[in-house]
């Protein structure tokens, strides 16, 4: 929550901002009356280069087709927050931005007023310098700063002030009436409806409640003091009541009496009027930033909302002649300075403030969609918040505008891939899939339809059209071949290998056109080398390690085309299952509580299983708060590992998990397992500790949760993770074979760490290559070769490193990469004959040329 003296804004701080020139570079029609624009803005802030995207709605209020208004949690109900995309989408929205501020340790419901639909949800606090937007029932936009005035009349005459409509507890600023600082709840009586979504209402522990349930205007029932264990009926609301308050029930209400409210909202200025019981839309926000088309003076305190910091912001405002608003999102971060001068730049004449940093997000529709997606977001994170701004589509269907089509345009031999059809009308509203009639071809032989599935039997380029009634579409699709391939790399979801496991695996491929995609991995022949496995899809199930191997190998081929993925092979060893009686303790930072504690039976653990539950509570911390799970002896881990993983139950806290490890030198490192837990069942999170430059053995002293300061409020504050089988995987090793081979041009002779052999085919010059026996020379560097006759091809396999090379051509594959040869390999003598330089430079080998021996030393 925001409290603070009022400040100006400084037109000097953001003076190189309003120099530079907003460029519109993209909008796209959401539906009639409301278009979705996208900004860049690149200005200098602190004497370095800025560049901003920010995304705008605007929308169209004098256009007939198109309504603004607010969205609430879940189900239209406060209490229940919801991040903005699913609130759009849960009422037909067309696009929303977040709105209101709220209090994150409180029930989450909006500080300002709120109203929906016409219909009253909250009222405004008794604050200021916080404005809000709304409009009136001819949708004339205001944004002002607005007060509450009420009370609730008793059957004998007597009246009580009424605090406000569903609000949480806050503190009173020095408006000349309430006293600064003051809790809102003391002595106050406030109104609770239904749209309030839970039982419990506004109770911090400050004060001690009393609640009066009324419907049809009649007391039902007083709990003095006590709540309802209810949400308020719909057809009534529910009072609560302390101090003088309570009093007031004490004295004057009693069950089965009529009871009268009388409420309004009104101007902060007494000058100005407004007919409040009628605005059809209402939502509060923040400090005043624009009025009269130029940046104005902050009307509250901005530091609590980081103001001169650049952070993700959200705003609102309308045009001179009232006809457009504009829902403004900039998730790449400004200062309130900078945005002003934005909102001035593309025609803001009145604007405000509202939520932003980790609130801020903007969905909106694409065009044939149905649902919206998120357009812009702090770091990408869709925050739960307590209201939004919305934009709804108020057209009739009208007639078929234009189609899209949706789908790969990048495939491979033999793929299938399924294209959809999208379609909008005139209205620029979406057209249902069963109501467009679709008819599919291919400019190409290269594959064929079957409905709306195209599968690619051939390389090439081809159109696919899609002819609806009138409207058609085509899009240029590109089938690659092994001859189209400038690389091709092959990856899994571990940099090791062990008996037992399952890996993901990735085939990425870039052609030589420049796209890129990643290729099926079925769609490609695989050889195990070291290991037996099998692949399902995308899936490598390693079913045993071969005898005395140290490495697996992976060679992939698609169309003529190779990699090969090489992996260590390791020894996995668990260091505690914690089902023993290791002693582990909770500790924490400061104002931080929790526990640890060893448990069984926990959902996706085998009968009898035990694993470590860890519980915090960061609520009272301050700072970067953590919870630690601490080893009392510390545990000590033999030998040198590669890496570690342990199981991990998740909380979907978005918080970080860490693990604490000191080595022999007294040296402490973090290791990083997850910086967003979003996950709530079991998964296995690893770490490699071949980066940290231990020196060994190493003892792991804790395991622990952590959020970070920046950011803090963006994170669960209370939640438990548990932790099993912690272990440890160790590299098998074995001497690498390190050879010396010497040979001389024009001699049929070498040698292998001194050890003379015989050639039959001596190494020559040929147009200023130096070409060598390619069997003698790779297996005395300790290398595998292979001949594939009807291919005339070679294959060389050493350590990590895959070359093919054909008899006559100087194209040739290194580690997955195409590569051009400034000569060929040749057939001389019945040998083959390769490039020294090529395969000297894609093996890695080291080479050194004698000028007057024209000897070559090979390493």
């Amino acid at each position: 929550m925001v409290v603070g003296p009022w400040v100006q804004s400084s037109p000097i701080y953001a003076a190189t901002a309003a120099e530079s020139p907003v460029l519109l570079t993209a909008q796209e029609p959401l539906t009639y009356g409301a278009i979705r624009k996208t900004y860049d803005w690149s200005f200098v802030r602190n004497k370095q280069p800025v560049s901003v995207k920010v995304n705008v709605v605007e929308v169209d209020l004098k256009n007939p087709y198109v309504k603004l208004d607010t969205v609430v949690g879940t189900g239209g109900q406060l209490t229940k927050k919801q991040n903005v995309r699913k609130m759009a989408n849960e009422t037909g929205a067309v696009a929303a931005i977040n709105g209101d501020f709220f209090n994150t340790k409180a029930e989450g419901v909006p500080m300002g007023p709120q109203v929906s639909g016409g219909k009253l949800v909250a009222t405004p606090p008794y604050l200021t310098g916080w404005y809000s937007f709304a409009l009136t029932k001819e949708n004339k936009p205001v944004i002002d700063m607005f007060t509450f005035q009420g009370k609730i009349v008793a059957r004998d005459g007597a009246s009580y002030p009424l605090g406000g409509i569903n609000k949480t507890y806050y503190w009173y600023e020095n408006d000349g009436v309430h006293e600064e600082g003051g809790h809102s709840m003391v002595d106050g009586l406030y109104m609770y409806t239904s749209t309030w979504g839970q039982a419990d209402r506004s109770n911090d522990g400050v004060t001690v409640p009393t609640e009066i349930l009324v419907q049809n205007g009649i007391i039902k029932d007083i709990r003095r003091p006590g709540i309802f264990e209810m949400v308020a009926p719909a057809d009534g609301y529910i009072l609560r009541a302390s101090g003088k308050a309570d009093e007031f029930v004490a004295q004057h209400l009693k069950v089965g009496e009529p009871i009268f409210s009388d409420y309004r909202m009104l101007s902060q200025d007494p000058a100005v009027q407004y007919d409040a019981a009628s605005f059809k839309t209402m939502i509060g926000g923040h400090t005043i930033l624009v009025d009269g088309g130029q940046p104005a003076p902050f009307s509250h305190e901005v530091g609590g909302v980081s103001g001169y910091s650049p952070v993700a912001r959200t705003a609102i405002g309308y045009s001179q002649n009232e006809q457009y608003a504009y829902l403004i999102a900039a998730d790449t971060g400004l200062t309130l300075p900078e945005l002003q001068q934005f909102m001035v730049q593309i025609g803001v004449y009145k604007g405000m403030n509202l939520d932003g940093g980790g609130s801020t997000q903007m969905a909106a529709r694409p065009l044939g969609e149905f649902q919206t997606s998120l357009v812009s977001a702090d770091v990408g994170y869709e925050r739960p918040v307590v209201n939004g701004l919305a934009v709804y589509s108020l057209s009739p269907k009208g007639q078929v505008r234009d189609v899209l089509i949706q789908g790969a345009t990048t495939l491979f031999i033999g793929q299938k891939a399924t294209y959809s059809l999208k379609a909008y009308d005139d209205y620029y509203n979406s057209v249902k899939a069963d109501e467009i009639p679709a008819s599919w071809t291919s400019s190409q032989p290269i594959g064929a339809f079957q409905g709306n599935v195209f599968t690619a039997s051939a390389a090439g380029k081809t159109k696919l059209t899609v002819a609806s009634g009138k409207a058609t579409k085509s899009i240029d699709v590109e089938v690659i071949g092994g001859k189209d391939i400038a690389s091709l790399k092959l990856s899994s979801s571990s940099t090791s290998l062990m008996a037992n496991s399952v890996y993901t695996l990735t085939a990425s491929v870039q052609a030589k056109s420049g796209a890129k995609a990643n290729l099926p991995v079925e769609s490609m022949s695989l050889e195990f080398i070291g290991f037996k496995g099998r692949v399902e899809g995308n899936r490598l199930m390693v079913d045993s390690i071969d005898k005395d191997v140290t490495e697996g190998r992976i060679i992939a081929r698609y169309d003529g085309f190779s990699t090969m993925l090489t992996m260590p092979i390791v020894d996995s060893k668990v260091a505690e299952t914690f089902d023993g009686m290791t002693p582990i303790t909770f500790t924490s930072t400061a104002g931080v509580v929790g526990s640890v504690y060893k448990a069984t039976g926990l959902e996706g653990t085998k009968v009898g299983n035990q694993a470590l539950v860890l519980q915090y509570d960061f609520t009272k911390g301050t700072g970067t708060t953590v919870a630690y799970a601490k080893f009392a002896d510390g545990l000590k881990i033999e030998g040198q590992p590669e890496s570690f993983s342990v199981k991990v139950k998740g909380d979907s806290s978005r918080n970080w998990i860490r693990a604490e490890v000191v080595d022999s030198a007294g040296k402490t490192q973090l290791i990083g397992l997850s910086e967003f837990a979003n996950w709530s069942d079991w998964k296995t999170l690893s770490a490699d500790l071949t980066k940290y430059n231990f020196a060994y053995p190493i003892t792991m002293t804790r395991l622990y949760v952590a959020n970070p300061e920046n950011g803090h409020d963006e994170r669960e504050l209370k939640g438990q993770i548990a932790f099993d089988d912690l272990a440890f995987e160790y590299k098998k090793s074995t001497p690498a074979v390190k050879n010396i081979v010497k040979l001389t041009v024009d001699q049929k002779s070498l040698t292998v760490n001194g050890k003379s052999l015989v050639l039959d085919q001596a190494p020559v010059i040929y147009k200023d290559n130096t070409l060598v026996p390619v069997r003698f020379v790779v297996e005395a560097m300790g290398g595998q070769l292979t001949w594939v006759d009807e291919q005339r091809k070679v294959i060389i396999v050493k350590d990590n490193h895959l070359l093919e090379l054909w008899l006559d051509k100087t194209e040739l594959i290194a580690d997955g990469e195409a590569v051009t040869a400034e000569v060929p390999p040749l057939l001389m003598t019945e040998r083959t004959m390769v490039p020294l330089r090529i395969i000297s430079e894609k093996m890695g080998w080291k080479v050194t040329w004698d000028e007057k021996t024209r000897g070559i030393t090979l390493e």
